[in-house]
C-alpha cells in the first residue's frame, strides 16, 4: 500500500465533496453533484480516497462507473494502491466479479447484468468517472433507454423496495459540457468545485499549449463544406458525417503527404505525437506517410490485445506516432505525448478539450531522471477547428 498525499487543491476538492455528502445525507435531499477537474488534476485519486472515506464506515458499498475498460483499470489501480480492496466488473477486462462491497465497472457491462449480478445489490453512493458522457435527460423519465439511466433508476428501485437511502451520486470529468451546454441544471444540480487547466498550468502540474496552424499549402480544401452544427462547439459530426468526410480527404492523398511530412519535420525533437484522422482509410494513409516502425493505428475496431499492445508501445516510446479517429480522448494517459496533430474538423468543445488535454500531462519522474524534457504542448490544426 502507498502513502499518497493530496495535493491542495485536490484536498480543497476532497473537502467539498465530503461536506456535500455529509449536508446530503442530513437533509434527505439526494442530489446528483460532480466535481469539474481538469485533465491532470488527479480525478483517479479523487475517486480512490471518496471511495476510501466512504468505506471507512462498516455497511457501505461503492459503485464506480467509466465508460472503457481501461479507465476503470486505472480508477482500480490507485484506490488499490492506498488500501481500498475492490472488484472489477468489465467483460473487456476479462473481470466480472461482485466479491467486495467496492466495485469498479464499466457502464456496458453493468447495465447487461443488473438483472442477474446486481439484482438485489445496493449502493451508498455511485461515482462516475467522466459524468458528462451521461445523457442526464434519460435519468430523469421513468422509463430510461440509455445504459446510465437504466443503471441509476435499477439501484433508486432496489434502496426503496429494500427500505434503504437511494445511492448518493458524485460525478467527475475535466469538461462539464453536453455540446457547448454545461451540465449543470436539472439532474446535475451542485458543481462542487473546479479545478482548471490554468490553476494547474500556473502550479507547474501541467504544461502550457502552444498552437500552430497549416497555411495555404498544407490545408484539406475539401473539408471547407464541412459547416459546424447549431453554435459553435455544440455537436460533434455524425458518423455518417465523418464517413463522408474521411472519403473526401482521401482523395486529397498528396495533401496529406505534405502536411505530414510538415508534421514530421515540426514534431522532429519532439517525443510522442497524436493524430486524430476522419476515418480508418485516412489513418492508413497518413501511415504511409510515417518512417516505418514509428506508428501504431487504434481505432473503434481495434481488438483489444492490439490496442493494449500500441497503447504500452506509444507510452514506453518504442513508437512515436499514434494515429487515431476518435476514441483515445478519456482513459488514455500517456505522459510522453507532447504534441496533438488535428487532421480532420471537430464540432465538439468536448471533443476538442480533451484532445488537446491528451497531450498537457508533465513527465513522470522516472522520465525525467533518464534525460526526457518537456516544457510544452504542441496543438497542429489543419482543419480551421
Amino acid at each position: 500500500m502507498k502513502m499518497y498525499e493530496l495535493r491542495d487543491y485536490q484536498q480543497k476538492a476532497h473537502n467539498a465533496t465530503l461536506a456535500h455528502m455529509r449536508e446530503t445525507f442530513k437533509s434527505g435531499k439526494f442530489d446528483p453533484a460532480y466535481v469539474s477537474a481538469s485533465v491532470g488534476a488527479g480525478k483517479t485519486l479523487l475517486i480512490a480516497f471518496l471511495t476510501q472515506q466512504i468505506m471507512s464506515r462498516p455497511g457501505n458499498s461503492v459503485l464506480v462507473l467509466a465508460r472503457q475498460g481501461e479507465l476503470v483499470e486505472q480508477n482500480a489501480e490507485d484506490a488499490r494502491e492506498i488500501g481500498v480492496k475492490l472488484s472489477i466488473f468489465s467483460a473487456s477486462l476479462n473481470q466480472k466479479s461482485t466479491y467486495y462491497p467496492v466495485i469498479f465497472g464499466t457502464e456496458g457491462t453493468v447495465s447487461r447484468s443488473l438483472d442477474r449480478e446486481f439484482k438485489d445489490r445496493s449502493f451508498t453512493a455511485i461515482l462516475i468517472d467522466e459524468c458528462h458522457m451521461l445523457p442526464w435527460g434519460d435519468c430523469l423519465i421513468s422509463e430510461p433507454e440509455t445504459q446510465y439511466g437504466k443503471i441509476i433508476k435499477h439501484f433508486n428501485d432496489v434502496a426503496k423496495a429494500q427500505g434503504k437511502k437511494p445511492p448518493l451520486i458524485s460525478g467527475y470529468t475535466g469538461s462539464p459540457y453536453r455540446g457547448s451546454d454545461s451540465i449543470y441544471g436539472p439532474f446535475w444540480k451542485k458543481q462542487l468545485t473546479d479545478i482548471s487547466t490554468y490553476e494547474l498550468i500556473n502550479k507547474g502540474f501541467l504544461v502550457p499549449p502552444v498552437f500552430g496552424f497549416g497555411d495555404e499549402d498544407h490545408h484539406y480544401e475539401s473539408l471547407d463544406k464541412f459547416k459546424i452544427k447549431g453554435g459553435e462547439g455544440a455537436e460533434d459530426f455524425s458518423s455518417k458525417e465523418l464517413a463522408a468526410m474521411g472519403r473526401a480527404i482521401c482523395k486529397e492523398q498528396t495533401k496529406t503527404q505534405e502536411i505530414i511530412q510538415e508534421v514530421i519535420e515540426r514534431t522532429k525533437n519532439r517525443m510522442g505525437v497524436m493524430i486524430t484522422c476522419a476515418s480508418k482509410k485516412h489513418c492508413e494513409q497518413v501511415a504511409e506517410c510515417l518512417p516505418e516502425g514509428s506508428w501504431g493505428i487504434v481505432t473503434d475496431s481495434t481488438p483489444t490485445k492490439e490496442r493494449r499492445r500500441i497503447l504500452s508501445d506509444i507510452k514506453s516510446n518504442k513508437i512515436k506516432y499514434i494515429i487515431q479517429i476518435g476514441c483515445l480522448t478519456t482513459g488514455f494517459n500517456a505522459n510522453t505525448l507532447d504534441t496533438s496533430v488535428i487532421l480532420r474538423k471537430i464540432g465538439s468543445l468536448t471533443l476538442l478539450i480533451q484532445l488537446i488535454g491528451r497531450v498537457l500531462r508533465t513527465l513522470k519522474p522516472e522520465h525525467i531522471e533518464s534525460g526526457l524534457v518537456k516544457s510544452d504542448a504542441l496543438v497542429l490544426d489543419y482543419t480551421e477547428t
